[in-house]
């Protein structure tokens, strides 16, 4: 679980999390991966003897299933061809009986064979196993309609029919998937052909990654991305399209309408030259039709990503608009009351107050903290005003005595946790209300950590649940609620933003949280893309050397910021990108409870980007 801390090593990526298994009947995308999540299921529940036969009928379908994965196997790192130089230039199609025969632009042929250009559903081994061992199965059957450029597949559930088009150098696809049976389709991905470039090309999503080091331009090959990097793009997280840049031209693979996913998720060749073009369909109800809108934008080399799709930018924006308010765009101070290195019997917080010498335990020795607690926020203010700060974010009121669930991100737990902050002094008041209400008076915007894990007690030691997004929502209000009426708080770095899965949390739970409270700014852990319409994602310059907020976010929204964690301030070779980051509106995180060299730096990154 990550954590913000003074230490100066970097954080583990997750490892890449699988799709939401969904439920019903479901055609869902077939690689490797899902041969090594589907045998123990197979051996928990076939013999031995199925077991293989299973295995040999998968290893059929792997063979089948994909178009010319043999024969390009076979050819090794075989490039497409290119056609003769007095070839039509822009772009050329053709449509047979299963899909596309040929698919060229500018001269440069796309697919190695008319098999390529077959529309295909997609299955699992498990279910193409099944399907092999059982006669009364069949396979989707392909038909051309009478209407010109226009194939349909039957299935036993329905059918899909798919209507080709051209608008200008666009290939569009029309795309009708009809359930026709009693049973709904919960997720449905369609192969619709496999591309096979004259090199590697470079590419991927907008999708801004956990951290935020994500889309550039792109600057990777396109099936290798940041592990935090899904290699689908789905709408209700990231623009629906996928970024491809090859030798001699470029283009997009869109959701034209934000209805369905696109991927390009793997290589099907030892030379990474060939890949399959996918959509995700959700949520087709019984008896129910739904139209799905996909192109290829074709554009020439170089060509940007704003250049081919700037409508499905617009769109995107327009469905899901930007709503932050937040023109302050000073850095920020960060503030650890309680440090994991503190070790002292009678400072089970782990207060890091008169270096760790405080004693919890008598009534002297709680004023004791209360005095040593308030002359931290006098400090700190001193530090934040020399570096014009805007405010402070203190990440554990609650102390970190319980190191295994903290920061424990809930503000209401600080009398539980931390009684000693609630011990009164010559006013009247507890120390944590006299703390916070110091830096307000001095002008100072404060605030606090939250998390979306809702604690439990568990026999007197908090427990962190689990993240989710049906609840994690309310997890957050609530939280909110209480420091923002207690401390009148307005800054939240929201701590793990992550489901189980590894997954960042749905867009939708920020979008909520920032609904019901439009005039605080949240900051969050881990990130997607659609975060930035809600709110100013956390990326770590320390840890990752993020520079900026991400390039894909801000093609869709122009205004998009993010706090950039920077306590040491900037490296000689990453001044000029900090200084362009703060004039673009990113906002400096920094350690604001002391005075050190990264508080220089920050002032002089500031005072050089006002000029």
């Amino acid at each position: 679980m990550a954590r913000i801390c003074r230490r100066s090593d970097g954080k583990q990526l997750p490892k890449s999390s699988s799709q939401k298994s969904p439920t019903g009947y479901v055609l869902s995308l077939f690689n490797s991966s899902h041969l090594r999540i589907s045998l123990p299921f197979i051996t928990r529940h076939f013999s031995l003897a199925s077991f293989f036969l299973l295995l040999f009928a998968s290893g059929v379908f792997a063979a089948a299933s994909t178009p010319n994965v043999g024969s390009k196997s076979d050819q090794g790192n075989a490039a497409a061809p290119a056609l003769p130089s007095s070839a039509k230039q822009g772009l050329n199609f053709s449509v047979g009986t299963r899909g596309l025969e040929s698919l060229s632009f500018n001269g440069q042929s796309l697919l190695s064979s008319p098999q390529s250009g077959e529309l295909q559903p997609s299955k699992s081994v498990l279910r193409a196993a099944l399907d092999s061992l059982l006669p009364r199965t069949r396979s989707p059957v392909a038909t051309a309609s009478k209407q010109t450029n226009t194939i349909e597949l039957a299935d036993r559930w329905g059918h899909v029919s798919c209507a080709y088009g051209k608008q200008g150098n666009a290939l569009t696809m029309r795309i009708e998937v009809s359930n026709t049976s009693a049973q709904g389709l919960d997720e449905l991905s369609l192969r619709l052909m496999e591309l096979n470039f004259p090199g590697v090309p470079d590419g991927g999503t907008l999708e801004a990654g956990q951290f935020g080091f994500g889309f550039k331009g792109p600057e990777w090959p396109l099936d290798q991305s940041p592990p935090s990097i899904r290699s689908v793009a789905d709408p209700q997280t990231v623009v629906p399209i996928v970024s491809v840049n090859y030798q001699t031209s470029a283009l997009n693979f869109c959701s034209d309408d934000l209805e369905c996913s696109v991927s390009v998720p793997y290589s099907t060749n030892s030379g990474r030259t060939s890949y399959p073009f996918m959509i995700t369909c959700h949520d087709i109800k019984p008896g129910v039709s739904k139209t799905f809108n996909v192109s290829l934008r074709f554009g020439p080399a170089g060509a940007r990503v704003q250049d081919l799709s700037g409508d499905v930018l617009e769109r995107y924006a327009e469905k899901y608009p930007f709503q932050i308010n937040w023109n302050n765009r000073r850095p920020i101070g960060a503030i650890f009351l309680a440090s994991s290195g503190i070790n002292v019997a009678s400072n089970p917080r782990r207060w890091i107050l008169n270096e760790g010498k405080i004693d919890i335990t008598t009534d002297q020795g709680k004023d004791a903290f209360r005095t040593a607690l308030l002359k931290l926020a006098d400090n700190s203010i001193k530090v934040l005003k020399d570096t014009n700060a805007q405010g402070m974010i203190t990440w554990d009121p609650e102390g970190q005595q319980f190191l295994e669930s903290c920061y424990y991100g809930d503000p209401r737990l600080t009398p539980v946790l931390a009684p000693e902050t609630e011990f009164k002094g010559d006013r009247g008041m507890n120390a944590i209300d006299e703390y916070f209400e110091k830096f307000r008076q001095a002008g100072l915007r404060v605030g606090v950590c939250l998390r979306p894990q809702q604690i439990t007690m568990v026999n007197g030691k908090p427990v962190q649940g689990a993240a989710d997004a049906q609840h994690a929502a309310q997890v957050l209000k609530d939280k909110l609620a209480y420091a923002k009426k207690r401390w009148s708080c307005t800054l939240f770095y929201i701590d793990s933003t992550v489901v189980v899965t590894g997954e960042s949390l749905d867009p939708d739970v920020f979008k909520t949280v920032a609904d019901a409270y439009p005039d605080v700014l949240l900051i969050p852990e881990n990130e997607s893309m659609r975060y930035f319409a809600y709110s100013a994602p956390l990326n770590p310059y320390m840890h990752h050397k993020v520079t900026s907020t991400p390039v894909g976010a801000r093609m869709v929204y122009p205004k998009a910021f993010s706090v950039l964690m920077a306590p040491d301030g900037d490296r000689p070779d990453d001044h000029d990108a900090l200084v362009t980051a703060v004039r673009n509106g990113d906002i400096l995180l920094f350690n604001g409870w002391y005075n050190n060299d990264g508080v220089t730096k920050i002032k002089k990154l500031y005072e050089e980007a006002s000029q």
